[in-house]
């Protein structure tokens, strides 16, 4: 390998996990056929800081250490701990935001709600996020021919939007609504969604938008955010009258 390679691969196994921030200019970003998806290689243009001596580097570092001290990113990677076919406790937004008050473990519900921010038709890389992950691992492949060895990070293109939801009783603002679970809502990948026009887009954002929806959330406590809460949409569609009719008797009309 390049000595470039060697330095790069030296270098990460140096890091320490959860402690450190990089700067990284001029990786090549290309789509990589072994591992199925776009990864950033680097050579011999590649800069890398370790830990820049900025206030950027320092807010991202506070950030990122608090919210993974409060178990956030944990709970962010894996928000299908239960099969969505299981939850059925019904509640409002009210109803959410109290229980997540009073409730530390993360919980899951049901609410019939209005979609009421969907920004299907922002800029696309506000639609669909690129996100990198260090892979390499010196005692996976000695082969100096494996395909992808010089290759130290992965990435992974998926949706990731924030949505907000909206009943009677409340709002609930920013909620992720990421993939696989937005292909399954949208009905599309994140490929056919870039070849979209922005009208056909809107007209996707449309189909959604100030409509009532049957919305399976996972809600759990997060203080880093001004809510003192989140919650992920697991599964999203439009609701049946039938069915929203009998879970609201009893509520408050609209």
């Amino acid at each position: 390998p390049h000595s470039w390679d060697r330095e790069a691969i030296q270098l990460v196994q140096t890091l320490i996990p959860k402690e450190t921030v990089l700067f990284i200019a001029d990786a090549k970003i290309s789509f990589d056929s072994f591992r199925n998806g776009m990864t950033a290689t680097v050579n011999s243009k590649t800069i890398i800081t370790v830990n820049p001596d900025t206030r950027e580097a320092s807010l991202l570092f506070s950030y990122a250490k608090e919210v993974s001290d409060s178990g956030a990113l944990d709970q962010d990677e894996k928000p299908e701990d239960v099969p969505v076919d299981s939850i059925t406790d019904v509640y409002t937004v009210s109803q959410l935001k109290q229980k997540a008050q009073e409730t530390p473990e993360p919980f899951f519900g049901i609410t019939y709600s209005f979609i009421s921010k969907l920004d299907l038709d922002s800029s696309v890389s506000k639609v669909i996020k690129t996100r990198f992950l260090l892979v390499y691992d010196a005692q996976s492949c000695t082969n100096q021919l494996c395909p992808g060895r010089d290759q130290v990070f992965s990435a992974s293109t998926g949706f990731d939007l924030l949505v907000d939801f909206t009943d009677h009783t409340g709002t609930l603002h920013a909620c992720p609504l990421r993939s696989p679970v937005t292909e399954k809502v949208l009905g599309c990948t994140t490929e056919e969604f870039t070849s979209l026009t922005d009208d056909e887009r809107t007209t996707m954002k449309w189909k959604f938008l100030l409509e009532r929806c049957k919305i399976h959330v996972k809600v759990l406590q997060l203080f880093i955010l001004c809510s003192g809460m989140r919650g992920m949409v697991l599964a999203c569609s439009l609701a049946d009258p039938g069915e929203v009719k009998q879970h609201m008797t009893g509520q408050t009309h609209l």
